[in-house]
């Protein structure tokens, strides 16, 4: 097949530009020809490996982003044109729609609904809709979505492959043997909950760390809680390039959310690990952690609760082996990029007339 992934919008470098180069590498290994629009020198321009058109796209409603799209599919004919974020929803789709193009996907990256107006216009301009959880699906299935458009396919990641031993990291970040590393990773916004991590500090043995990597608005609001709080044994790091290292030198990995997370990269990769995860019971996370199999869940915003299953990964030194070891094949039979791949491969060749490649 020949395949387009859109991504004209995809500027930074998250977790929806992850799914697109994850997906682009996946779907050319199976022997696909797959393209991408992007736009130039964007982080995931730098990354991908396949065909590139350069285009970008800021605004959903804009005419004028329609004409690069018609040159292009007037141009080179594709199977399938697959978007993935909400300015690429409408002028990609459409010009699409108008040349003809045999197959046009989105995939929906979130567990929130849509309105009226967004269920009409998206029902009209795709085939087929992919949700990325059964969060996902649940929410635009009660926006009413037709079921028969909408299919779940969950994401995959290459398995994180630390560089470095693991004790010289931890001496690096001064965490000392025998202290117990919580780490939480990424963008620091308010839905993502770090504030109950914080909280969570005065319930927690005096050996236990919390590292925060990531960047973004809510780091100063964070950092001064934590001092108010005396979280002296809260760390904040930044945005680290590589996580490999630093997530492997954790003892467990907390993603304390109180949105509707649809289906988190860190917890993927933290199961090709086998860290421990420790997630809200929300969205799509507990379709990804099975409750002292693959990690533990706790209901969102309870710091107290959370702070327990801190302590029952430290007090059971079984229960943290089974996780981890559940959690390393969790990864390898379900979430390689092969999978994913595969389950997004069966979504294009079941249309009618459809050629696997």
């Amino acid at each position: 097949m020949r395949i387009l992934q859109v991504a004209s919008a995809l500027q930074d470098w998250g977790g929806i530009e992850r799914y697109v180069l994850y997906l682009c590498d996946g779907l050319s290994a199976r022997g696909h020809r797959v393209h991408a629009s992007v736009p130039k020198a964007s982080p995931l321009d730098t990354r991908l490996r396949c065909r590139k058109h350069p285009i970008t796209l800021k605004r959903q409603f804009s005419p004028l982003t329609l004409t690069p799209y018609l040159r292009l599919f007037k141009k080179i004919h594709y199977d399938v044109v697959h978007t993935h974020f909400s300015p690429d929803f409408v002028m990609p789709a459409l010009a699409a729609r108008l040349t003809r193009q045999p197959y046009v996907i989105m995939t929906r990256h979130v567990a929130l609904p849509w309105k009226p107006s967004q269920v009409r216009r998206y029902t009209k301009l795709y085939d087929h809709i992919i949700c990325v959880s059964d969060a996902t699906k649940r929410h635009l299935i009660e926006s009413k979505v037709p079921d028969r458009m909408l299919t779940v396919a969950k994401a995959g990641c290459p398995s994180l492959r630390p560089e470095k031993l693991r004790e010289p990291v931890r001496a690096m970040m001064g965490i000392a043997r025998g202290d117990f590393a919580i780490g939480v990773f990424g963008r620091l916004v308010k839905e993502k909950g770090v504030e109950t991590m914080i909280a969570a500090h005065a319930h927690l043995p005096a050996n236990v760390r919390i590292e925060i990597f990531g960047q973004g608005p809510q780091r100063e609001e964070l950092e001064l809680l934590a001092a108010q709080a005396g979280a002296e044994r809260v760390r904040f790091h930044g945005f680290v390039e590589g996580i490999d290292d630093c997530m492997n030198a954790m003892d467990c990995v907390a993603i304390p959310s109180t949105w509707e997370e649809a289906f988190p990269f860190a917890a993927l990769e933290a199961l090709s690990l086998g860290k421990p995860l420790i997630v809200s019971n929300v969205g799509g996370l507990p379709e990804l952690v099975q409750h002292k199999r693959t990690g533990l869940l706790f209901e969102k915003g309870n710091a107290e609760e959370l702070a327990k299953c801190v302590r029952h990964l430290q007090e059971i030194p079984n229960l943290k082996e089974a996780i981890q070891d559940a959690a390393k094949r969790a990864h390898r039979s379900d979430y390689t990029v092969d999978a994913m791949a595969s389950r997004i491969e069966e979504v294009y060749t079941s249309r009618p007339g459809a050629r696997r490649r």
